[in-house]
């Protein structure tokens, strides 16, 4: 694909496991026409695999990794080309940027709307901000800063975590961006044993660095958080208050509809 209405070059990679999805949210959005590349790998063992095979690919520096239920708003790409451009002149050996992250004080930071909580997260901000995790929804790495994921790492979960620590002990810093994006996503009643694997794989390879919060739950040497989410996951789906909500069928109109007043109001 060409680049459109973009003042720098990126890629794409996404992994998909459906084609409705995909075409409905990811390469519904227009701005999907702003990638130099769009390299979707289909039915993967794993999000690392994946990503890293998406990335042996592209040609360009700047590649985003975004999950296929993710709708992108009109004006998207020159929000990232603006910010990236901004962020390479305040620290151009960043590492990892995304949409939503937690800082090492362990607050939520970014700006985005979930389906699957049907609410929106976060605040609109102006200027990228370090973090230290950063939410799988929407990552963006340079491919000369030498980062790959860690193709051990099982399943589809907490690699965005774990590639933001591979940047950390190379000594590069993670943001997020000002780049609103809608997760058209369906909930979940709790997080699923492909979850808790990931988790302790991480809990063994980064115990050093420990505790890590991620946007989903905070990785520490003891079982505290997994209990703990048994539990709370157990009482409300005793009171009935754990029903999921799913994605929309329209995420442009949606946006349009729903979200873009707010979000320029905000803006």
């Amino acid at each position: 694909m060409t680049v459109e209405n973009s003042e720098i070059n990126w890629s794409i990679v996404v992994a998909s496991n459906s084609d409705d999805v995909l075409q409905t949210n990811l390469l519904g959005s227009g701005e999907a026409n702003s990638a130099m590349e769009v390299v979707v790998q289909r039915n993967a063992i794993s999000a690392a695999t994946a990503y890293n095979a998406g990335l042996a690919i592209c040609t360009s520096d700047v590649v985003v990794f975004a999950h296929q239920d993710v709708f992108l708003p009109a004006g998207w790409a020159k929000v990232l080309s603006n910010s990236i451009e901004r962020l390479a002149a305040l620290d151009p050996q960043w590492g990892v940027a995304g949409v939503f992250g937690i800082t090492a004080f362990g607050n939520g930071v970014g700006y985005t709307y979930s389906t699957g909580l049907r609410r929106f997260v976060g605040e609109p901000f102006q200027e990228a901000i370090p973090v230290r995790s950063l939410d799988e929804m929407v990552l963006v790495i340079r491919r000369s800063s030498g980062l790959r994921f860690d193709e051990q790492l099982p399943g589809f979960h907490l690699y965005g975590t774990d590639i933001c620590l591979e940047s950390e002990v190379r000594g590069m810093r993670n943001y997020a961006l000002p780049c609103f994006a809608l997760h058209n996503s369906c909930g979940v009643k709790w997080l699923p044993m492909s979850f808790w694997r990931a988790y302790m794989y991480l809990r063994r390879k980064w115990k050093d660095r420990l505790p890590v919060v991620t946007p989903c739950t905070e990785i520490t040497v003891g079982c505290t958080p997994i209990i703990n989410h048994i539990l709370t996951a157990g009482w409300l789906s005793v009171r009935g208050r754990n029903t999921p909500s799913c994605r929309v069928t329209n995420p442009e109109s949606f946006y349009v509809e729903r979200l873009a007043p707010t979000v320029s109001q905000k803006d």
